[in-house]
């Protein structure tokens, strides 16, 4: 058989130069790109989370007008819920 005859790859190693997926190292990934690739790998997953997301979204803009004082108060507790989670993140990294 001819050596033109051979699958590419076989005789001088792989055919591309991309790393291998052990090669990949998760922790250099930055978080936009973790989300990326947890979307790319389940779908439907990222599919249900936009729309739980939206749902949830719709649910507080109706709290919101029929008891805005409750609706405030969400979003005060959401905010300082948010801060401590920030200020937990740049302290630990």
């Amino acid at each position: 058989m001819a050596d033109s005859a051979q699958p590419p790859g076989d005789a001088d190693g792989p055919a591309t130069d991309e790393p291998a997926a052990a090669d990949v190292d998760l922790t250099e990934l930055d978080i936009q790109e973790r989300i990326a690739l947890a979307t790319a790998q389940q779908p439907a997953i990222g599919l249900f989370l936009v729309l739980f997301s939206l749902f949830a979204f719709t649910f507080f803009i109706a709290l919101a007008l029929v008891y805005p004082t409750v609706a405030g108060l969400f979003i005060i507790v959401l905010l300082v819920i948010a801060l401590i989670g920030s200020g937990l993140y740049f302290l630990l990294r």
